[in-house]
């Protein structure tokens, strides 16, 4: 029988979010929600690019960027 999820609560960029995940996947989230929302803040913090959604979709294509590089 597997477990139930829990509820966990992450901070990206000064927003909470509430999310759902398996219990031994926890810290595994937490870590992700610490990347995106460094990632998230510097590319906010260079002044480039404006607005929540466009900084937040800058961040995927990094992030996807950098996963299809390993």
């Amino acid at each position: 029988m597997s477990e139930e999820p829990v509820l966990v609560t992450v901070r990206i960029l000064d927003r909470e979010y509430r999310v759902a995940c398996p219990p031994g996947e926890r810290e595994d989230l937490m870590a992700s929600a610490r990347h995106l929302d460094q990632l998230m803040r510097e590319i906010r913090d260079s002044g480039k690019v404006i607005g929540l959604d466009r900084i937040a979709v800058m961040a995927a294509l990094n992030m996807a960027h950098e996963l299809l590089e390993l």
